[in-house]
């Protein structure tokens, strides 16, 4: 079986560590799965050693810093014990030439990582008829990536979020934008990121999708 670390985040009293349950109901029937705690030093070089992939969840936004611009007052910020953790997760299971996915979150911390810039509140910088903090929306699915092989040109999926990615990271390729005009998946030879969430849509699309995560992480590895 696969082995997979998958990020932990923090409620809001800023104490307790949790992973959402709909990630491990989504997993172990087909990974083995590691929940990575924030460590003070930053070395997860065991944790890298130990597992085949590694999994950015969802959670709160990025410091705006890192991609050069200001707190927009709608900017819900991540605890900085969280951010580090993604962050240096990227960087060693990056280096390590271990598959990465992201999502929701995950795809931002991916994009941010690797130089790119984030809409900060979809609401107040951008107009769309979609609410994309609680509306399912239609996405078109670019010829020719990864995900191409495995979903038709348009899937409907769910949407959580009001962050989303402004200027792609040159080393990334778009594989699936919104019926809006988003940029809702990236990818490239070691990584595979979606804006939406797979682990909550219904069971014949979450199985596409484990088998997706799973011959991506054999191809990448």
């Amino acid at each position: 079986m696969l082995k997979i670390a998958l990020t932990m985040r923090m409620k809001e009293d800023q104490m307790t560590l949790f992973i959402n349950n709909t990630y491990c109901q989504f997993l172990t029937p087909y990974f083995q799965i590691e929940p990575i705690l924030p460590r003070n030093t930053h070395h997860y070089y065991d944790i890298v050693q130990r597992n085949d992939a590694l999994l950015i969840c969802g959670g709160d936004d990025i410091h705006p810093s890192y991609f050069h611009q200001k707190i927009h007052p709608k900017t819900n910020l991540e605890n900085p014990l969280i951010e580090t953790m993604d962050f240096a997760l990227v960087q060693q299971f990056y280096s390590a030439h271990k598959p990465i996915i992201g999502i929701c979150r995950g795809i931002q911390i991916l994009n941010t990582f690797f130089k790119g810039s984030l809409i900060q509140d979809i609401p107040t910088q951008y107009s769309t008829p979609i609410n994309h903090s609680q509306d399912f929306h239609s996405i078109h699915i670019q010829a020719h990536t990864f995900l191409s092989h495995y979903f038709p040109s348009h899937l409907q999926v769910n949407s959580f979020h009001h962050q989303n990615i402004d200027r792609i990271a040159p080393i990334f390729h778009i594989n699936a934008i919104s019926e809006d005009g988003f940029i809702e998946g990236i990818e490239n030879h070691r990584i595979l990121a979606f804006q939406w969430h797979p682990e909550r849509m219904n069971a014949h699309s979450q199985e596409i999708f484990i088998k997706l995560i799973i011959d991506f992480i054999h191809r990448s590895s």
